[in-house]
């Protein structure tokens, strides 16, 4: 079964799904040294603010469409981090074209969005189109930011979102861990 991706996955609003009783019993402390994350092609130091979500936890909190492979929450789980890594071809030379096309997919699939901002980021010798916007949620403005490239000739997803104010509080710490991203 092919999986379908949108940016408005059901169950996936930043105030409902860190307040849930699974998620705060299903997380372990991220360690400052470079970890795996399972079948990810790639490595990331996480700090020892960030928690990590468990395999059991991210099933059981999000429905079979648009599962991640793998969850970061702030220490104060007002911020997820989610990667995935997508059964789309994306070729490396690629991503750049992404900064043109992409926008109006997210525009198409997010209800209200209030502001924009795309360029092109190269963490550690590898280029990311980086998308940042702002959309109406449920208790606030939500601030979504969707970090794209080429990992083994597919698309790898990296999806930062909190509300505004939380993620101004926590964004050393998703700096810090973005900035350790280091591709397989």
């Amino acid at each position: 079964m092919k999986r379908q991706h949108t940016l408005a996955a059901p169950g996936f609003s930043a105030p409902g799904l860190l307040l849930s009783a699974v998620l705060l019993a299903s997380v372990t402390a991220a360690s400052a040294a470079p970890i795996r994350l399972g079948n990810l092609p790639l490595s990331v130091e996480p700090g020892e603010k960030l928690l990590l979500l468990t395999d059991a936890a991210i099933q059981r909190t999000f429905g079979a469409v648009n599962r991640p492979d793998a969850v970061f929450f702030s220490s104060d789980k007002k911020v997820s981090m989610a990667f995935e890594w997508r059964d789309i071809k994306l070729a490396r030379g690629d991503v750049n074209t992404m900064l043109d096309k992409f926008p109006a997919v997210i525009r198409s699939q997010v209800p209200g969005v209030k502001t924009m901002r795309q360029q092109l980021l190269s963490l550690n010798g590898n280029n990311w189109a980086d998308f940042v916007f702002v959309a109406p949620g449920k208790t606030g403005d939500v601030r979504r930011e969707m970090l794209i490239t080429s990992a083994q000739g597919r698309m790898l997803v990296l999806t930062i979102s909190s509300n505004v104010a939380d993620y101004s509080k926590n964004e050393a710490d998703v700096k810090a861990m973005t900035d350790s991203i280091r591709l397989n």
